[in-house]
């Protein structure tokens, strides 16, 4: 079943708010570090955003990430791997790599943009 985007966007949102909340803030936050981790088009994943991202917006990066990959039409991030976590909590578990798509590239540019136009009309 392939999704329109709106559709796709719906089911991503939907999902996130059953797994809990990430905030605005996390939310703005997480973008600009996927863009900037994703434009040179090497995996990345949560070791990285662990790495420049402050503690308590990194909690959520799992259901961030999640909701992403969510946004199958078109597709946002493409999971190319796995890790061991660098996070001492997780106790050796793996997650997951990632490829910012062209198109996850230009959504993530599109919602910082957009972002920015509500503040400066705010």
């Amino acid at each position: 079943m392939t999704l329109t985007p709106d559709q796709a966007k719906a089911r991503a949102n939907h999902i996130l708010a059953q797994l809990g909340p990430v905030s605005d803030w996390t939310t703005a936050v997480l973008d600009q570090a996927v863009l900037h981790l994703g434009r040179d088009n090497k995996p990345f994943g949560a070791n990285d955003l662990r790495l420049i991202v402050p503690e308590d917006d990194c909690r959520k990066a799992g259901l961030y990430l999640h909701g992403l990959i969510e946004l199958e039409n078109p597709v946002i991030l493409r999971v190319v791997g796995e890790v061991v976590s660098i996070n001492p909590k997780a106790h050796g578990k793996k997650v997951n790599e990632y490829r910012l798509t062209r198109t996850g590239r230009t959504y993530l540019e599109d919602r910082i943009a957009k972002r920015l136009e509500r503040r400066r009309a705010a």
